[in-house]
């Protein structure tokens, strides 16, 4: 072990007065301070081989720790330091936020569903009339929905029902009396029923969301496509004129095509079709256009029978045949193909059978003696 040179030496009896001056002016824990601060304080170069002269060793045993509390070393053991650690850091539960809103009924303004419902009347009105409406769609499709939010859609039901009846009402009535010509009344029907299809069709877009919430939750209610359509029937058995004279007018020119002449096809099929939608295809058209089938040709097959051969009879038939075809292709509904050219054949054939076999065998007779 080496001895202290002299440097050193001379070094640690100038701290040893330097302490001892000190302790007696400044109480203990001010020079423990003092010692402690020059004991971390960078001045020891000896490591590096470099000396000062006003170096300052610092000696350990010369701090006293009793003397100064803030020095002792109050760190809980490492066990206990690691609890404190893990207490410290447990989740802790959420609180929960809890919002109470104060639920106010809220109050419709005064006379609301008048003037709601001023707008809509006001816009089916122009529909029917086809004319432009001031009122923006939106703001019409909004109307319905406020009505049917707030429990009102039974009422609106029942008023557009009635604004719709009022309509198709007069619209049958005019016509009632029209021209004569049963091609250009059956015209005016076809408009009148073009026009109430778009009419209802527009209507139905406006109040789509009574179609879907106050229809569909109410039993026995129809939409309002078929509301339109059972007013329409209801009110053209009203008219009795007019049923009749359109049915009249169909099968006066389905005769005349049967006859060679022509016909508008596009018209009867758009008629028919409006008799098919109503329900009343069945017994307002299709039993009528059967019974004039079979009075035809009967009294064609009569006639055909008497100058013609059986040959040509036969093909004349056929040609028959195809015909009523045809028209239950184009025009006439399907359901009725069955029963049409049963009724042809009926009174083409089965009526002149033995007719047929008769001038059959004489012909053959004829032949042969020839």
């Amino acid at each position: 072990m080496s001895l202290p040179t002299k440097r050193s030496a001379t070094a640690t009896a100038t701290a040893s007065t330097a302490g001892t001056s000190t302790s007696s002016t400044y109480p203990p824990m001010k020079k423990a301070k003092c010692q402690a601060a020059s004991a971390f304080s960078p001045l020891d170069y000896s490591k590096n081989g470099l000396h000062h002269s006003d170096e300052v060793v610092f000696d350990p045993s010369s701090i006293s720790l009793d003397d100064d509390p803030k020095l002792v070393d109050y760190r809980p053991p490492p066990a206990a330091a690691n609890l404190s650690r893990k207490k410290a850091t447990l989740p802790q539960p959420a609180k929960k936020l809890v919002i109470k809103l104060v639920k106010a009924k809220p109050t419709l303004p005064t006379n609301f569903e008048e003037d709601t419902w001023a707008k809509l009347q006001s816009a089916i009105k122009a529909i029917f009339l086809k004319q432009p409406d001031s009122c923006d769609l939106e703001k019409l499709y909004q109307a319905v929905n406020d009505l049917c939010l707030h429990k009102m859609g039974g009422n609106l039901y029942l008023r557009i029902e009635k604004e719709c009846e009022a309509h198709i009402s007069a619209a049958l009535q005019s016509l009632v009396g029209q021209s004569p010509d049963l091609e250009v009344f059956l015209k005016l029907v076809a408009t009148c029923w073009k026009d109430l299809c778009d009419q209802m069709l527009m209507i139905r877009g406006i109040a789509l969301y009574l179609d879907r919430t106050y229809v569909k939750q109410t039993p026995n209610v129809r939409s309002l496509w078929d509301m339109g359509l059972q007013l329409f029937r209801k009110h053209l058995s009203l008219s009795p004129e007019v049923e009749h004279k359109t049915v009249t007018g169909i099968l006066r020119m389905i005769e005349r095509e049967r006859l060679g002449e022509s016909a508008d096809r596009s018209l009867l099929d758009h008629l028919l079709k409006m008799f098919t939608s109503l329900g009343i295809y069945a017994e307002s058209f299709e039993i009528p256009f059967l019974e004039c089938t079979s009075e035809f040709y009967a009294s064609e097959g009569m006639k055909y029978m008497q100058q013609s051969d059986v040959p040509d009879y036969l093909k004349h038939v056929e040609s028959r045949l195809n015909e009523e075809q045809d028209r239950c292709n184009i025009y006439i509904d399907a359901s009725t193909k069955k029963p049409l050219i049963a009724t042809a054949e009926k009174q083409l054939l089965e009526r002149h059978i033995s007719a047929i076999l008769d001038k059959g065998i004489h012909d053959a007779d004829g032949w042969t003696s020839d």
